[in-house]
């Protein structure tokens, strides 16, 4: 009987965490869910993913509370995970970088980087013991090239999310658990429409002279993100048309 791995990808509800979402199952993974405020487009996912026939888990949290985080955590406390994708994240709050305050940080650090280790920490304990892991985390372009005035904070969190990838990739090398770094540049989501910017002046300047496609983000972190890949990891692969 096939061994049906199971995959974990928080903010999994819309965007580009859905399109993972369906790319695992459509490759018979069965698929834990995560969501923050979403529960009907949460709940839609899952559907789609007991059509294609695998099963889908919802687990709701708010990621940007550390009393959230560990309850997360202790309701996957059991889970055999054999793929984590961070891929929840945000700003939290959009304010000039002169306007912020500790509260907008932490929030957003929380959500962005904090999260992320505790998780992958938890996580990465079963992966050692399978001897098999894959984790691949969900940066920005913004870590490449800096966030703008009003998203210093996001870019930063991001930054250190790349910094978690270092860590664990070099710790699970010899337990076969790959962590590699997606950056995704501008891709067609309503992140978009939540923190508005002129968008065709943004598109201008992408060298393929287009938006991004959640499902293009999706092929390859589940490249990343499986059996397929065996031998990549502690790599940044920025999905962004040449940017």
């Amino acid at each position: 009987m096939k061994n049906v791995r199971t995959v974990l990808i928080t903010g999994g509800a819309v965007g580009i965490g859905r399109s993972i979402a369906l790319k695992y199952a459509l490759n018979d993974w069965n698929v834990i869910c995560h969501y923050f405020s979403s529960h009907e487009r949460a709940s839609s996912v899952k559907h789609e993913i007991n059509d294609i026939g695998q099963r889908c888990s919802l687990i709701q949290g708010n990621l940007s509370s550390m009393e959230d985080i560990e309850d997360f955590i202790e309701e996957i406390r059991y889970i055999k995970i054999d793929a984590l994708i961070n891929n929840a994240g945000g700003y939290v709050s959009e304010k000039h970088f002169t306007n912020l305050r500790y509260k907008d940080l932490l929030e957003t650090f929380t959500l962005n980087i904090f999260a992320p280790i505790l998780i992958s920490s938890h996580v990465f304990i079963n992966m050692k013991e399978s001897n098999f892991g894959r984790i691949v985390n969900i940066s920005s372009i913004a870590a490449k090239y800096g966030g703008s005035r009003s998203s210093l904070h996001y870019g930063c969190s991001k930054c250190a999310l790349e910094g978690l990838t270092k860590t664990l990739a070099k710790e699970g090398a010899d337990y076969d658990v790959l962590v590699n770094t997606i950056r995704p540049g501008v891709i067609d989501t309503n992140f978009h429409s939540k923190y508005p910017k002129d968008i065709e002046t943004r598109i201008a300047m992408v060298p393929l002279k287009r938006i991004g496609t959640p499902e293009e983000v999706a092929e390859v972190v589940y490249f990343l993100g499986s059996e397929k890949n065996t031998y990549i990891t502690n790599e940044v692969v920025t999905i962004s048309g040449g940017e």
